[in-house]
């Protein structure tokens, strides 16, 4: 997103964020598919160390790129059997391996958790994701008042700035969120 005010790109705690999924088997050699969340498909397989939920650390050799994902080999699974236990398996990296964002660039990752506060100091809750259906991020906020998610766009004229540091976001009310409150 372009335009929003980064107060602080404070990456200090090293926490597992998700880059990939096996979601399949491919062949008989023991090759996978993989869904790579990564920017560059490919760049899944570049990161110094990838685990997963147990922490069984994964060498990837990606054999083909295709439109949604990926065919790839893993050291160690060599038959069709082996890789099928793979399936729906996360695939991990520490944040620490991730470059360093620019001045108005962030990982949605590091926006997860963020106390959302608007304006006038009301804290409105926590951001739970940040998703597109198409048109633009949005920001899906849990609303601690209603119990129920609010979705806010996510751009400089709803969320005018972003203070990783102190751990929130500030945005503007909604109006569509004043009439239905009503």
């Amino acid at each position: 997103m372009k335009d929003i005010k980064i107060t602080s790109q404070d990456a200090k705690s090293d926490y597992d964020i998700c880059v990939g999924v096996i979601t399949a088997v491919n062949g008989v050699k023991g090759h996978v598919k993989i869904r790579s969340f990564t920017e560059k498909p490919q760049d899944i397989a570049n990161f110094k160390k990838i685990f997963d939920d147990s922490s069984v650390e994964y060498q990837i050799k990606i054999v083909t790129l295709k439109k949604d994902y990926l065919i790839a080999g893993i050291e160690g699974i060599d038959s069709r059997n082996d890789a099928e236990k793979l399936r729906n398996t996360r695939l991990y990296i520490k944040r620490s391996e991730l470059p360093s964002a620019g001045s108005d660039e962030f990982y949605h990752a590091d926006l997860m958790g963020l106390d959302a506060k608007l304006r006038n100091g009301t804290n409105l809750g926590v951001v739970k994701d940040v998703v597109n259906f198409g048109a633009g991020d949005i920001l899906e906020i849990y609303d601690l008042n209603s119990e129920k998610t609010i979705y806010y766009p996510f751009t400089k004229q709803f969320v005018p700035e972003i203070n990783l540091e102190k751990r929130y976001i500030l945005l503007e009310q909604l109006e569509e969120v004043i009439a239905a409150s009503e």
